[in-house]
């Protein structure tokens, strides 16, 4: 083969043979590769180095520099498939776009597993209660979708995808949470300059039914704190007690810490509950006697510490599973432990309007779910007025 300064003998017509007859760079030659020109495509090269693999490049000028980008390598690459390439990018250049500098800007946009662990989860950490949720969310769901994905690459299409099938497995209200996790993680991607477009925009949520309420009956209650008794993971019982004694929501009972409780004064500070305030929690005398009895964990602030030294339980669901289990009880969810501690209070004589403030609902329309129940509560008084006046005048 010609010397490379003999520049006649380097630029010939590609063709798939001469290409295959090439051999590899001299072992003794002072460059690494040796380079060859295409008469067909003005501009595409081909590289060969001392081992003999062959690489496509293109070579350009824009704004008076030179230039130059790997366009990929021949053998996964055909000749046919680098000259079309090579025409894509000369048709940009000739519009005044640089592929060097956009392929640049590409290298700077994150992966999705990137984005996840070096930019959204720290700033969750620092601002969301629910990011142990989120996190749970991410690892278990969404990183082995997206994970080595650009930003950029993932689809509006591909969401909505992901929006519907989960529904499908689990229920709409479950699907609507991990879509707003998504919306979120977008919309800040999009506001720290990583991408310019939220491809979660316009997706709707899918219609949930509020309507579902599971409470545990009486003998269910019996059966549940008896079942409490034989679970070995201690914490997370006591973290369901506590659920059941006051009602507030799983996450504001597991980010518990020792520094927001009174004891004295039978109060809770919760700094930020679900809707962005922070409110007073009023502790009855079963919930008081529970956390008098949980031990206190040097260096750990929270009351339910998990086994990462320094921080609280993460998702005793398996926990909840064993303890529905030994208790028989069979539809019930960690949340309806809420609802079993509003039913009981209406049941014995609360308000929807103390109710409302003892859950922490900031709208009224939230706690109207249970005047189905306020409702039986006062038939039942209705009924012993009515009994009082028949027996008067019977």
């Amino acid at each position: 083969m010609a010397d490379t300064d003999n520049t006649l003998e380097t630029r010939t017509l590609f063709t798939k043979k001469w290409i295959d007859l090439l051999p590899p760079n001299p072992a003794e030659a002072v460059a690494r590769e040796k380079e060859y020109s295409d008469t067909q495509v003005v501009g595409l090269k081909l590289l060969v180095n001392k081992q003999g693999r062959k690489f496509f490049y293109l070579r350009y000028t824009i704004n008076k520099r030179k230039r130059g980008i790997k366009i990929g390598e021949y053998g996964p690459m055909s000749l046919i498939e680098a000259r079309g390439a090579a025409n894509e990018l000369k048709a940009q250049i000739n519009k005044g776009i640089d592929p060097q500098e956009e392929k640049q800007q590409l290298r700077q946009i994150p992966t999705f597993e990137e984005f996840v662990s070096k930019h959204y989860l720290p700033h969750a950490y620092s601002n969301k209660r629910s990011a142990h949720s989120d996190e749970s969310k991410l690892r278990i769901h969404l990183l082995p979708l997206f994970q080595n994905r650009r930003l950029d690459q993932i689809t509006t299409q591909e969401l909505q995808r992901y929006h519907d099938q989960l529904k499908s497995k689990s229920c709409p209200a479950t699907a609507n949470r991990h879509l707003s996790l998504i919306a979120r993680m977008f919309k800040l991607a999009c506001h720290w300059g990583f991408i310019d477009k939220n491809p979660a925009t316009g997706i709707s949520k899918h219609q949930e039914n509020n309507e579902r309420q599971r409470y545990l009956s009486d003998q269910e209650i019996i059966n549940f704190i008896d079942a409490l008794k034989t679970e070995l993971n201690k914490v997370a019982t006591a973290a369901f007690e506590l659920l059941l004694y006051t009602g507030v929501r799983r996450q504001e009972a597991l980010d518990a810490k020792w520094e927001h409780v009174d004891l004295e004064k039978r109060t809770w500070f919760i700094p930020l509950c679900k809707s962005g305030k922070s409110r007073n929690v009023i502790l009855n005398t079963i919930a008081v006697d529970l956390l008098k009895r949980q031990p206190r964990i040097p260096g750990n602030p929270y009351i339910f510490p998990g086994k990462v030294e320094g921080k609280q339980i993460n998702n005793p669901q398996k926990a909840f599973a064993r303890v529905l289990k030994t208790a028989g009880i069979t539809n019930f969810r960690i949340h309806d432990l809420r609802h079993t501690h509003a039913s009981i209070a209406i049941n014995h004589g609360a308000s929807l309007y103390e109710v409302q403030h003892l859950l922490g609902h900031s709208q009224a329309k939230t706690t109207s779910r249970y005047a189905h129940l306020a409702d039986a509560t006062l038939r039942k008084v209705s009924d012993n007025v009515s009994n009082m006046i028949s027996n008067t005048i019977s």
